[in-house]
């Protein structure tokens, strides 16, 4: 791992952190700012972002248009809402976003923001990535998943033909502005799908961590509570950013160490694609969020882990345990809500995804194991033992 040094500046009440490689790449780390208020400091962010725009562009997630909208016009920044459902992270929205962009005379000197949640982040990113060859963006992750995962680390991305996120690219955002205080609203639903990418980040780098959020959340979610208690989940996402940041300073291009954070999404991108194609088709199947299927994934690690022989029993009778305690669901679980799947079909449409996972190498895929909490290895499985272990688990 190059050498780092990593440099803080306070302003207000802005504080910024940003790693420095001693051995630079072509794809440098994002600066993170963690603001109180990013509607109220919005403002004044974006002079700090960069320099010299020759105009600011944003898309929002229709979810928070309302809250954000009156201070990017105050801004002069003009916005369009977007529907950030996963049917609408596709080709033909980033058209829509590109077509946007051209209507307004965006250059190549814009600034897009993408505001809202991973989905929103996502095509943002993607579109400037590819919006005349590239032009600067910046992120505003208002869920918790987005915060802890999906808006930092340069991969950006939109779905095709029932595959997640098979059509992406690698960039850097100018910056990725943080404040827990947006998560004050965010719905329980959000609350379950961002906890599920904490977890899973706690069990790549901090078996400790993960304990004391598996116990934060279990309280919060047997209270009911609506808000959020700042300094905790302060906390846990500059935790989770710390660990992500980490292994992708050391590999931006995921060419080997970056293969860790895909833990349990293997065949949680197969339950997202199986589960949206079973609700296209009437399966009485709600659309599955993207943390609910890395939770079930995970769950799924764990057990094959066992069966690799990397991981203790116990251990991963604790991972299942506390992931059914915070009201995730497992395979089998989500397969029983899908009442057009007949028995054992689940198994045979998982593999067939798998084949087309973007994670494959000829006949091999970096599947991601659990050795402890704190510890996995990305190995390369077989496609056909994979498959196989598919078949006689599901």
């Amino acid at each position: 791992m190059p050498s780092r040094q990593v440099n803080e500046m306070r302003s207000g009440h802005f504080r910024y952190l940003c790693a420095v490689n001693g051995n630079r790449s072509l794809l440098r780390m994002e600066k993170v700012w963690y603001i109180e208020d990013v509607g109220r400091e919005l403002p004044g962010m974006l002079p700090r972002i960069t320099e010299g725009p020759t105009g600011i562009f944003a898309v929002v997630d229709a979810n928070v248009a309302e809250r954000f909208a009156p201070r990017l016009e105050e801004c002069g920044v003009v916005w369009m809402p977007f529907d950030a459902s996963e049917e609408h992270k596709s080709l033909e929205s980033m058209q829509a976003i590109i077509a946007w962009l051209l209507e307004h005379e965006a250059d190549r000197g814009a600034l897009l923001l993408g505001i809202g949640g991973g989905v929103t982040t996502d095509i943002t990113a993607f579109s400037a990535s590819v919006y005349k060859r590239g032009i600067r963006y910046a992120l505003v992750p208002t869920t918790l998943l987005a915060q802890v995962d999906a808006a930092v680390g340069g991969k950006t991305g939109v779905n095709f033909h029932g595959y997640k996120n098979v059509v992406g690219t690698f960039g850097t955002p100018e910056a990725v502005l943080v404040a827990p205080s947006v998560l004050e609203t965010l719905p329980a639903r959000e609350w379950r799908s961002g906890m599920a990418e904490v977890l899973k980040t706690l069990i790549i780098g901090d078996g400790e961590m993960y304990g004391k959020a598996v116990e934060w959340y279990a309280g919060r979610c047997v209270d009911k509570k609506d808000g959020y208690e700042s300094e905790a989940i302060n906390r846990i996402v500059r935790r989770c950013m710390e660990i992500k940041s980490e292994i992708v300073d050391a590999d931006r291009r995921e060419k080997g160490e970056r293969m860790k954070l895909n833990l349990g999404h293997t065949l949680g991108h197969a339950l997202e694609s199986v589960c949206m194609a079973c609700g296209e088709s009437g399966g009485g199947m709600e659309v599955l969020s993207h943390g609910e299927a890395v939770a079930a994934g995970i769950v799924a690690a764990a057990e094959i882990s066992v069966r690799k022989g990397v991981l203790e029993e116990d251990t991963a009778r604790t991972i299942v345990n506390d992931f059914k305690s915070l009201g995730y669901r497992d395979v089998p679980e989500i397969a029983a809500a899908c009442a057009n799947l007949r028995e054992g079909e689940m198994a045979a449409k998982l593999s067939d995804f798998v084949l087309n996972d973007k994670k494959r190498k000829e006949d091999f895929i970096n599947f991601v194991l659990i050795r402890g909490l704190g510890s996995v290895e990305a190995v390369a499985l077989s496609v056909n033992e994979l498959q196989e272990i598919i078949y006689d688990m599901y």
